[in-house]
């Protein structure tokens, strides 16, 4: 008898266990499916505005300058590590003074443009080395432990604002010599090795430095007529392709779109968008892997065809942090931590999730600029390059 009743409590205990479970899953599923249900119909709806802004920024002449085939990560990481610690026995070209140091909390043009500054002691032939990289490996590999989990997101970069700084003093000193175009090509190239270190923040560095340029050249009165720095239509372009490309390799986007969107031509935001895509698929892929098993197939074959030259993907991947690491502690929900079941991943796979989408504002927001009835054509207002 007693042998019955705890059979029966056993089995009310599962049943209510699995009631429970099925409960969860449905509110779940209503409180994260809209967010990610509104996400794939984003993406759907934007693709091809999205294809359209990066053919229109990808006409832009800086795309398409000379460069040579190479890696400056070697030259630059360790230039930059030593510039930017405590003076020592090492020495670094990219290693400025102490006063000129503090023009980095300068906010205005004025501050490096008009200030009195002697920048006759200044080396800018490091910049001239650059011309033989056409990318920039910011994290290598082989600094990177091995067995380790990698986190990106909490990674040690380079000291991108100590190149944004040599970039003013350059275009200053080019201005006093009276030889710009010289300096401007040095900090086109600067900025684009920023942007081919396939990451977001490399690219927003590339963005500062083309509206420095930008900026200074609107100082001049006459400025040589062969000098065209990228316009602000043509930044604002840029920068909501960069910002937008990972929502398109989102494992929440729908294959075919992301497939689409990878596909446009010319490819400004492919890479940087693929790194920032592996970053959280790979967070999430031991809980999503099932459920989003097509979506992982197609990111990992985008990811390995060999369109983007640092080793950032391959490292992501292979090595990238997980939500099972056990650093990842408070990444997770409560209730993974403590209950970390097969049952329960779906519920916390779509939390997850709807709370690491890319928005997609940046890209509305472009096409509001546009105004009524010209459309998105180059030649309407706010193609204006003064505006």
């Amino acid at each position: 008898m007693l042998l019955r009743v705890l059979v029966w409590g056993a089995s009310g205990i599962l049943l209510l266990a699995m009631l429970a479970l099925a409960a969860f899953h449905v509110w779940s599923q209503r409180q994260y499916g809209p967010a990610i249900g509104q996400f794939r119909a984003d993406v759907t709806a934007q693709v091809e505005f999205f294809c359209e802004q990066q053919a229109l920024v990808g006409a832009e002449p800086w795309f398409h300058e000379p460069r040579g085939s190479g890696d400056a990560g070697p030259l630059l990481n360790e230039w930059l590590r030593v510039a930017s610690g405590p003076p020592g026995l090492e020495e670094s070209p990219l290693r400025l003074p102490a006063h000129l140091l503090l023009l980095q909390k300068a906010e205005s043009m004025e501050d490096w443009i008009t200030s009195d500054l002697d920048l006759s002691s200044l080396d800018f032939g490091w910049m001239r080395q650059m011309h033989a990289f056409d990318h920039w490996n910011a994290i290598p590999r082989a600094s990177i432990a091995p067995g380790k989990p990698f986190d990106l997101i909490s990674a040690s970069f380079p000291e991108f604002s100590l190149l944004v700084l040599w970039s003013k003093l350059r275009l200053r000193h080019a201005i006093e010599q009276g030889t710009p175009l010289e300096a401007v090509r040095d900090v086109r190239q600067l900025a684009w090795l920023a942007y081919r270190t396939d990451t977001l923040l490399g690219g927003m560095i590339a963005l500062s430095l083309l509206t420095v340029e930008h900026r200074l050249h609107a100082t001049l009165e006459n400025p040589p007529p062969d000098w065209r720095p990228m316009s602000l239509e043509q930044q604002r372009r840029f920068k909501a392709v960069l910002w937008s490309a990972a929502a398109f390799s989102n494992i929440a986007s729908p294959v075919e779109v992301s497939e689409k969107a990878r596909a446009c031509e010319p490819a400004i935001g492919r890479c940087i968008g693929l790194v920032e895509a592996a970053v959280r698929g790979r967070f999430l892929e031991p809980y999503a892997k099932g459920t989003h098993r097509q979506a992982y197939l197609e990111l990992k074959t985008a990811s390995a065809a060999g369109h983007c030259p640092t080793q950032l993907l391959a490292t992501i991947w292979e090595q990238g942090f997980t939500v099972m690491d056990d650093d990842a502690g408070d990444e997770r929900p409560l209730a993974a931590r403590l209950m970390p079941t097969s049952a329960l991943r779906g519920p916390f796979t779509l939390q997850i999730l709807a709370s690491s989408l890319t928005t997609l504002d940046p890209l509305r927001e472009l096409k509001a600029l546009a105004p009524p009835g010209k459309g998105n054509a180059p030649g309407s207002d706010i193609y204006d390059g003064r505006r």
